[in-house]
């Protein structure tokens, strides 16, 4: 039998899996569904869905969920938020490879992933980890956007209360200016914020990070 929380994940997972990208104006690139030539095969989503089922499953019981803007690189090929093939290969985290790269062993690497994996590795139970906004973005020559327009954020609300859903009671903590911009255009008002720690050329993040955890 499976266990409410699993049940719940699942039905999560697949709500990522079956959403219609005809409703984005932009190009949007479900992790979860979709592959490409940079992929290690076609079973490159079954790889990233099996590992965000694990992940999720894994912080069923955490105290706070890290809220970024949308997924970078470390998502597009882990499919877990702020979590790159460099960050699983180097602290031994025990999920799949889906890049093309990982065959030769060289592990897809993204700033963001690092820093933050820097400073939840010892806690890592006590965090999950999310994106305002769920899927990728990049235009048909395939230059990567960050930033989600207020119309995408809106037709993603849905999949963003279903992950907040799993995780009551929890502090909510964005990651970015821009993520905090995100959370206030949808209505959200109990959360804090710190700073981007790509972008932290005071070395804000570390302290910030340890002040709202404590």
């Amino acid at each position: 039998m499976i266990e409410v929380f699993e049940k719940k994940v699942n039905e999560f997972v697949e709500k990522l899996i079956n959403t219609d990208k005809t409703k984005f104006k932009r190009n949007i690139f479900n992790p979860w569904a979709e592959f490409d030539e940079t992929d290690i095969s076609s079973e490159a989503p079954k790889i990233r869905t099996q590992n965000l089922k694990k992940y999720l499953l894994n912080h069923k019981n955490a105290s706070y969920v890290l809220i970024a803007e949308s997924p970078s690189t470390g998502a597009r090929y882990s499919g877990i938020a702020m979590t790159s093939e460099k960050v699983i290969n180097t602290n031994n985290l025990e999920y799949g490879y889906s890049s093309k790269k990982s065959k030769d062993g060289k592990y897809v690497y993204e700033l963001t992933a690092k820093k933050v994996w820097d400073e939840i590795l010892d806690k890592k139970e006590n965090f999950v980890m999310w994106n305002a906004f769920a899927f990728n973005i990049h235009e048909k020559d395939g230059r990567w956007f960050e930033n989600p327009t207020i119309e995408e954020l809106e037709q993603n609300l849905d999949i963003l209360n279903s992950f907040l859903a799993l995780y009551k009671d929890v502090k909510i903590i964005t990651v970015g200016k821009t993520a905090q911009n995100a959370l206030e255009i949808l209505k959200f008002s109990n959360f804090e914020s710190i700073r981007h720690p790509s972008n932290d050329f005071k070395k804000e993040f570390p302290q910030q990070f340890k002040k709202y955890v404590a």
